[in-house]
């Protein structure tokens, strides 16, 4: 059966797809937008090339950076082969070939090209194409959520920082009675933005605040009933402390929910649970790690492992020199 190499310059709004056969002759070269009933053309005029030609097409994708999707899985669910290449391993290839110019035809027919040479430039040591695999759903599902809880958090610590500073304009006291982050401070602030009513807070007003007692509120009442605040522009500083404090409480809800979620997915995953037995590893982390490397044997040795994860130094040895140098491509999150 005959090799046929396809390349696939992955962009937002539209991917490049190339396709040559073992003698370099181009048997596709079109521009497919990124739309699911163009996807459903290019596949079936994909199936007419490999039943003309009687062979198999493999497709090498620049960088797997979320844009491919959900085109990469269609075409793994079609039954394509796809590997990923490495976007400075592609530049170093394309400068091997005469000329400067780059746009996205060029990328992907230079992708066909070193997927035609994929015998000869990948080893097990210097891989070259990933080949990428169907993720499991729960893998799937646990990185999918457990990277937006990340951004939820992330966000929720910028709308923080952003009240604090607020608070430290109108009244910086509020700020001692508990840290920022306090479920029970923001839900005061959701209640009671304006400064200027504290001193007709009642015990029984603060005791509605889910998550405050007799003891807490009677500790609370006393303190916010004296507070001290900068008057002027009352208003104004109300409905900005409103917002922010707020959207923190919703983000706060949210990221419990995905918390909740994360957990009952991860009774399903033997790895996660697995993981979970290691003292100081709870779900969060448990389900973050099995969402980001998926198939833990898709990395032969640990040393691999530590490599992809970015933990791990990598030689840079010249001549009589010995040095390391860190791996800056590696999975950040």
């Amino acid at each position: 059966m005959k090799r046929l190499s396809g390349g696939i310059d992955v962009g937002s709004g539209s991917h490049h797809i190339t396709i040559l056969d073992d003698e370099d002759n181009v048997l596709y070269n079109q521009k497919v937008s990124h739309k699911l009933s163009e996807f459903a053309e290019s596949i079936k005029l994909f199936k007419q090339i490999e039943k003309q030609e009687g062979g198999k097409i493999s497709f090498a994708l620049e960088g797997k950076n979320g844009y491919s999707a959900p085109f990469d899985q269609i075409l793994l669910n079609q039954g394509f082969t796809l590997y990923n290449v490495d976007n400075f391993k592609l530049k170093r290839f394309r400068e091997a070939f005469a000329g400067e110019w780059r746009d996205d035809q060029r990328d992907a027919l230079m992708l066909s090209k070193m997927l035609k040479l994929k015998e000869h430039i990948n080893s097990p040591r210097e891989k070259v194409f990933i080949k990428i695999e169907k993720p499991s759903p729960v893998t799937e599902s646990l990185k999918l959520l457990s990277r937006h809880q990340q951004t939820l958090i992330d966000e929720r610590v910028r709308f923080t920082n952003r009240l604090g500073k607020k608070l430290l304009e109108v009244c910086p006291e509020i700020l001692k009675l508990a840290k920022l982050k306090n479920k029970k401070l923001i839900a005061i602030l959701v209640k009671y933005p304006d400064f200027s009513k504290y001193k007709r807070i009642t015990p029984k007003s603060l005791l509605k605040i889910k998550g405050i007692g007799k003891k807490g509120a009677f500790f609370l009442l006393k303190r916010l009933n004296n507070i001290a605040y900068m008057p002027g522009l009352t208003d104004i500083y109300q409905m900005i402390i409103s917002s922010f404090a707020k959207r923190i409480s919703e983000l706060q809800k949210e990221i419990k929910d995905i918390d909740r979620k994360l957990d009952e997915i991860g009774e399903k995953d033997k790895a996660v649970i697995h993981l979970k037995t290691i003292p100081g590893v709870a779900t969060k982390l448990a389900s973050r790690f099995i969402g980001e490397i998926g198939n833990i044997h898709r990395f032969p040795s640990e040393k691999q492992l530590a490599v992809y994860c970015g933990i791990a130094c990598v030689n840079n040895d010249s001549g009589k020199v010995t040095k390391a140098k860190a791996v800056y491509k590696a999975n950040k999150i």
